[in-house]
């Protein structure tokens, strides 16, 4: 074949633009109605089922979305027959992308990577809906029109999720080691979740110049080849199937967030293709989305509606910010000491320091814990608020309105101790460091840490999904942590937190010790418990204990919610307390809530405090309950002899 020449009576050659499995890549002239095209041969040499299968998968998956703005599009596909018996070659007749893929071309500004990656990700969601699995996400395989569209090229090495066959014509399937997901390279099934991998590391590439494991080749190679070659291509196999990323976070920017999210190596804790396409077009400076909007022009619920149903609706999302801020001093008690009698001793708080990271909060019966929650850090995701009314002493919870199914509760709790021991941080902002947690698989948690040489932690973000949520419908859990993240390490490396103004009155739980409402006798409820080895919480606010009897475990800590109702369990008195016994829907554990008093809360609305008393392990729920009961009625007698 030369340039000039008219190919099947209507594509006159003109230049050769790239080389695949079968042979050289022309740009043409359609005669017939007036366009460029590309024409991509692909060989087979017989007449086999599964030659042909295979050979043909790549043109019929890329039928199924011709009139996607974001695929290359597929016009016809020609047979033209050998001189050898049986042997044909098959001509893919396709939209001509002027530049080649992108790999040819200079690095571009996060902002117009993001750009590019919403557009992909549109692309793949509607490839993921479908069954099929690109593969191979990287530059090579992405070109843009004159208009400066993106297009996914080449799906030789598509896959359809849940068949027994693939499309690619050159082994079970092929990845390209730099940019690949690690499930890939150690051979596993593909599934969407690698594609979302993929395109992380190609984001990255196009900004950078290089993938964020090294390398840059874009060659393909077939699953488990290669092993045998230099050291080099051994690290990159090895790199590949350790799932092993080294993120530049200031040369990437603002897609850090988002990147960080995608490249996790668990595939199962990756958002899905279509919030990348969301997160990726704020990152672009597109529109707001329309869940912002609903969640701005529409009255938002009532408070109490923010809590359960955010477990319960069928797209909610529950984020649990857990900050660890400081590591107190050890009397012997615990930390923060055994506990202080009233606000006297929360008017030495401010001279209180042990060590910097101390220092960083000062006592925390008077740290304003809230000055950490900053809702316009999460704008992006919807209308947030501040509530100062629920949980232990030790938080403070933004909630953010997406639309009116889907809430974010950002939880947000001082911690005690230190960083896993060999633990580094991954970024840093100022002095605090972040760095990831591990995480169960609805879940994401970071951790801050303060580079002081104390070695304390400084705060630890889990963000998690509730219960009853899709996952095409929820937030990037890691996207939403990494934003509260940073924020609230600004906040910490600005200096210490601001006492609580006004401080909490006498009467609060707040200056009791919730260790000290159960002795042994007490604990005894609960069979095999060791009493004399409890885990206590910050200022002695939580306590916990565990039993190698059926794996049972107590803990009694304080609460503060909108005053328990019947309709939430079996309400009786104990002690003069309304307590409320409520069993866990899964049936494992049972909870009891003792109500101290009652207060004038945020928007003054009636809130309570109370102690929470729960009981878990491998018993029945109604046996469970009954210690929790028994634990209960204990407490209750405590807080009336106080």
């Amino acid at each position: 074949m030369r340039s000039g020449e008219e190919f099947a009576d209507r594509y006159v050659l003109r230049e050769v633009i790239g080389a695949g499995r079968g042979g050289e890549v022309w740009l043409a002239h359609d005669t017939v109605v007036g366009q460029d095209v590309a024409l991509k041969p692909e060989r087979t040499d017989g007449e086999s089922d599964t030659a042909l299968r295979r050979l043909l998968g790549e043109p019929r998956t890329m039928a199924k979305f011709r009139e996607h703005p974001h695929v290359v599009t597929l016009f016809d596909v020609l047979t033209v027959a050998q001189d050898e018996p049986g042997s044909r070659t098959y001509w893919f007749v396709m939209e001509y992308v002027p530049g080649g893929g992108l790999d040819r071309q200079p690095t571009v500004s996060p902002e117009r990577a993001a750009r590019i990656g919403a557009e992909l990700a549109d692309a793949l969601a509607a490839l993921h809906e479908a069954g099929v699995v690109h593969c191979d996400v990287k530059p090579a395989n992405i070109g843009l029109t004159r208009h400066g569209a993106a297009k996914l090229l080449d799906f030789g090495a598509a896959y359809r999720v849940g068949g027994s066959e693939t499309i690619t014509v050159n082994g079970p399937y092929s990845f390209t080691p730099d940019y690949a997901a690690p499930e890939l390279a150690r051979g596993n099934v593909p599934r969407p979740a690698s594609d979302v991998f993929c395109l992380a590391t190609t984001l990255y590439a196009l900004v950078t110049g290089a993938p964020p494991r090294g390398g840059g080749s874009d060659d393909d190679t077939p699953a488990g080849t290669g092993k045998d070659g230099d050291e080099a291509e051994r690290l990159r196999y090895w790199k590949a199937e350790q799932g092993v990323v080294e993120l530049d976070a200031a040369a990437v920017g603002p897609l850090y967030p988002v990147l960080t999210s995608m490249l996790r190596r668990d595939p199962r804790q990756r958002p899905d293709a279509a919030e990348v396409g969301r997160l990726l077009a704020d990152i672009a400076g597109s529109e707001p989305k329309p869940s912002r909007d609903s969640a701005t022009t529409s009255p938002a619920p009532a408070r109490r509606r923010w809590r359960r149903p955010v477990i319960a609706a069928a797209l909610g999302v529950s984020a649990l910010l857990a900050l660890g801020l400081v590591v107190l001093p050890d009397d012997g008690n615990g930390a923060g000491g055994k506990g202080a009698s009233g606000p006297s001793r929360s008017r030495q708080g401010e001279g209180t320091s042990v060590g910097a990271s101390h220092a960083l909060v000062g006592d925390p019966h008077t740290a304003d814990v809230c000055d950490l929650a900053d809702p316009a850090a999460l704008d992006q995701f919807g209308e947030g608020e501040v509530d100062v009314d629920y949980g232990n002493f030790d938080r403070c919870d933004m909630l953010v309105s997406v639309d009116d199914k889907t809430r974010i509760d950002v939880k947000i709790g001082i911690l005690s101790g230190s960083p896993p021991e060999g633990s580094k941080p991954s970024r840093t902002v100022g002095r605090i460091g972040i760095q990831e947690e591990e995480s169960e698989s609805d879940e994401c948690k970071l951790l801050l840490t303060s580079d002081d040489g104390t070695g304390g932690k400084l705060a630890g973000i889990r963000v998690k999904m509730g219960k009853g949520s899709v996952t095409g419908g929820t937030l990037a859990l890691c996207t939403v942590a990494n934003k509260a993240a940073t924020s609230a390490a600004e906040v910490l490396d600005r200096g210490p937190l601001p006492r609580r103004s006004p401080a909490y009155p006498r009467t609060s739980l707040a200056w009791a010790n919730a260790c000290e409402l159960l002795d042994a006798k007490a604990l005894a409820a609960v069979p095999g418990l060791k009493v004399d080895v409890p885990e206590r919480g910050v200022a002695n606010w939580s306590c916990e204990w565990h039993s190698d009897i059926d794996d049972l475990d107590a803990e009694v800590a304080f609460f503060r919610d909108q005053p328990k109702s019947a309709a939430d369990g079996t309400a009786r008195t104990l002690s003069g307390y309304r307590t409320v016994l409520e069993p866990d829907d899964d049936g494992d554990s049972c909870s009891a809530f003792v109500e101290y008093r009652r207060y004038s809360g945020q928007n003054a609305e009636t809130a309570a405090e109370m102690v929470r008393l729960d009981v878990g392990g491998q018993r029945p729920a109604d046996k469970l309950c009954q210690m929790a009961q028994k634990l209960a009625a204990s407490a209750a007698a405590a807080l009336r002899a106080r």
